[in-house]
């Protein structure tokens, strides 16, 4: 029982992290895209920038040909606005593969873990099966 809950708790551990993989390259794909959209937008362009979630305030398009880049931990690169979109479409690509894994690793984890199931189905019928045959034994 306890393999089980803790093959249990293992696969929605992985199932997580497959969720927050996905979630990333998501964001990834949406910086890309808005990099395509910078490319094709002009100096002085207004546009309102989001300041919060429900904050915005008004702000003009500056130079268009450099951006900074999150790589990470609070660390930003300058890059052209095509060195920034291969920079993503890295990303995208690494964190796919490692999506794919997550999702091969989960999906062999469930079949481990319905063998669980039924390995311990079979115990628990084969333990019901001599409590009765001990009964009736006990009976006679």
């Amino acid at each position: 029982q306890q393999l089980k809950e803790r093959m249990s708790n293992d696969q929605q551990q992985f199932i997580t992290s497959g969720q927050r993989l996905a979630i990333a390259a998501g964001k990834f794909a949406e910086s890309r895209k808005s990099l395509e959209q910078l490319k094709e937008t002009q100096e002085g362009h207004q546009l309102l920038l989001p300041l919060t979630q429900s904050l915005y305030v008004n702000g003009k398009i500056g130079a268009t040909e450099k951006v900074m880049i999150d790589i990470g931990t609070g660390y930003y690169v300058e890059m052209t606005v095509d060195d920034g979109q291969a920079y993503c479409k890295r990303k995208i690509d690494t964190l796919t593969k490692s999506l794919h894994q997550v999702q091969q690793i989960t999906k062999e984890r469930q079949g481990y873990i319905s063998r669980v199931n039924q390995m311990l189905q079979l115990k628990m019928q084969a333990a019901h099966e001599a409590q009765k045959a001990q009964a009736a034994s006990g009976s006679l």
